[in-house]
């Protein structure tokens, strides 16, 4: 969870052992499947305490934001997308790489790689306001290294 593996599979890097269950050419692009398979959800993954509140505007039951272990949750998930930045660049040195870390319900970190021509899932536009509120982050990799031409 905190430095995961990563594999490359026909062009698209995905958590190692993802199992995909619908071929890329369903999705937009390479991105969208990337960050769809891409994606874990903090809850999924350590117990807590935290008491579920009736949301009326999506009709459904989800874990109270307010209270003090979904505070740490949230603050643990933005660490974890950092982390999963660093190891993304690290095993991929040559790519770009956009991880997102989302509070709706549960937090959530997804990625996926940048490039030329395909839109990301989220523009830093499109984040801003939400960045603000402190219920999205987005961690961008650096441009990797120029390397002329041998």
């Amino acid at each position: 969870m905190f430095w995961p593996a990563f594999e490359e599979r026909d062009g698209a890097v995905l958590l190692a052992g993802t199992r995909v269950t619908s071929p890329p050419e369903k999705f937009e692009n390479l991105a969208a499947f990337e960050r769809f398979f891409g994606h874990t959800h903090l809850f999924d993954e350590f117990r807590h305490a935290i008491p579920l509140i009736h949301d009326p505007e999506w009709d459904s039951d989800r874990p109270d934001a307010a209270h003090p272990e979904f505070a740490a949750a949230w603050e643990l998930a933005k660490r974890i997308g950092q982390m999963w930045l660093a190891k993304l660049g690290q095993d991929f040195p040559n790519r770009v790489f956009r991880v997102y870390v989302t509070k709706l319900d549960d937090p959530i970190i997804h990625f996926h790689s940048v490039r030329a021509g395909e839109r990301p899932w989220i523009s830093d536009t499109e984040a801003a306001e939400a960045v603000a509120r402190d219920e999205l982050a987005v961690y961008v990799s650096r441009r990797p290294p120029y390397v002329p031409a041998s």
